[in-house]
């Protein structure tokens, strides 16, 4: 039996020499190369309990009226689980009052914390996300308000941003109460110079709903941004370095055909081709196995799980919105650095022909189309820029167009122009139409 046991080892170790050896003979195995073995065989065990980067921000007022804002993934992390396990259980256990208009000022004052989604979803899309049983009826939402009643347990509060209409949930007791109250209590820890207000606690009614908005005393640091691309060599786009990058993409890269059209960089085999554009878009597509149809919440998940694979993409991001192409779904995402937002601006969108710095679209459980604008951005050492400029002062300055009408939002984000420099700026969405002014 023993000399039957080592027989066995000895046969599978050759083997395994004959497969590596054939395998790094025929296959470039750099780290992007596993990318495609990856995706390839892990996609399709994607589920809706590997959705991680769905949140844009977590707000949390620990009853001063002050909001710290958790943007960074790692931090959201951290008190996302608890937050949704709350508001899951108070839509399982109580029935909602249904509001065409409601007070939220009432909801965000005290000790009170605001889940935001950058799209609006429904309440069947929650469930299914969180994979709960908690599809009530539920208005179409982007913001979920938790506040903390004390001896009286929980409310719990889905609604639109700029939007009147809301379900409100009443949750008595609650055996999680003690993990709550230490998220609120540890933002106590975490307001330095800059912190936010609640623009309906503070009435600003310039607004259609309430956003944060940033307040500090004197003038705030923030730290300048550079941006690199990952195929340039000497501030110049390299064909080596574009035919290295692609080849994790292809499950022979040495077999893929290269052309180039127009200046745009082809490769391509029977299933696969990859373009790299002169503005510097980089597109893959597969058009082998097409699997039309898929739920919202499957196709996230096949996406972040696509995403968390991809070993080139530096940033933190977060799903930006979403759009239904047929039996396809197309995710929008965008970056987080310095816990602000990082934002294309509206003439790099019509540049890019993209919505977001990252568009993947799920045809079934699997990718089809990956679209990236090929930057990594990172803080420099270098001049770290401030701001003494108030948003009462960007909207005198710069947003005066408002002629009555109200802003739908309004944040202070890091701006991808094209220019060499990203500019830290107040973006302002009014009714469908951006502005930006820079915020120093």
């Amino acid at each position: 039996m023993l000399n039957y046991f080592k027989n066995f080892i000895i046969t599978f170790l050759v083997v395994l020499a004959v497969y590596q050896t054939n395998k790094l003979w025929f296959e470039d195995f750099s780290s992007h190369n596993f990318f495609y073995t990856v995706f390839r065989d892990n996609l399709s065990q994607g589920s809706a309990g590997e959705i991680k980067n769905e949140l844009e921000y977590i707000a949390v007022n620990n009853g001063s009226n002050r909001f710290v804002l958790y943007r960074d993934n790692a931090d959201i992390d951290g008190i996302k689980q608890n937050l949704i396990k709350l508001a899951e259980t108070a839509v399982i256990k109580s029935e909602p009052q249904i509001y065409d208009s409601f007070d939220l000022g009432e909801m965000l004052s005290g000790r009170s914390a605001v889940l935001h989604y950058g799209f609006m979803l429904s309440g069947d899309i929650f469930s299914a996300m969180y994979d709960t049983d908690s599809n009530k009826r539920i208005p179409e939402f982007d913001s979920i308000a938790i506040k903390d009643m004390g001896a009286d347990g929980f409310k719990v509060l889905f609604f639109g941003s700029d939007s009147s209409e809301g379900a409100l949930y009443e949750l008595e007791s609650y055996s999680g109460s003690g993990d709550i109250k230490n998220i609120v209590d540890s933002a106590r820890q975490s307001v330095e110079e800059v912190y936010y207000v609640s623009s309906v606690l503070s009435g600003y009614d310039v607004f259609r709903g309430n956003e944060f908005i940033p307040t500090w005393a004197g003038e705030a640091y923030y730290g300048s941004i550079i941006s690199t691309n990952p195929v340039s060599e000497s501030d110049s786009v390299s064909a080596a370095g574009i035919d290295s990058f692609v080849n994790g993409y292809f499950e022979n890269p040495v077999l893929k055909w290269t052309s180039m059209d127009d200046n745009v960089y082809i490769f391509s085999d029977e299933s696969t081709v990859v373009k790299y554009y002169p503005e510097g878009v980089m597109e893959y597509a597969s058009y082998s196995g097409q699997n039309g149809g898929t739920d919202f919440e499957t196709g996230l998940a096949a996406a972040e799980s696509f995403l968390e694979y991809e070993p080139t993409l530096k940033n933190d991001y977060y799903l930006a919105g979403f759009d239904y192409d047929a039996d396809r779904i197309i995710y929008y995402f965008d970056y987080k650095i310095n816990n602000l937002p990082l934002r294309l601006s509206e003439p790099m969108k019509e540049k890019l022909g993209m919505k977001s710095f990252i568009e993947v679209t799920v045809d079934g459980r699997r990718i089809s189309k990956y679209k990236r604008y090929l930057k990594d951005y990172s803080n420099t050492v270098k001049d770290p820029i401030y701001t003494r400029k108030s948003f009462l002062e960007a909207i005198d300055n710069g947003l005066s167009v408002l002629k009555g009408e109200k802003i739908n939002s309004l944040s202070l984000s890091y701006l991808e122009t094209g220019d060499e420099n990203i500019p830290l700026c107040y973006v302002a969405n009014i009714d469908g139409r951006y502005y930006s002014e820079a915020a120093y």
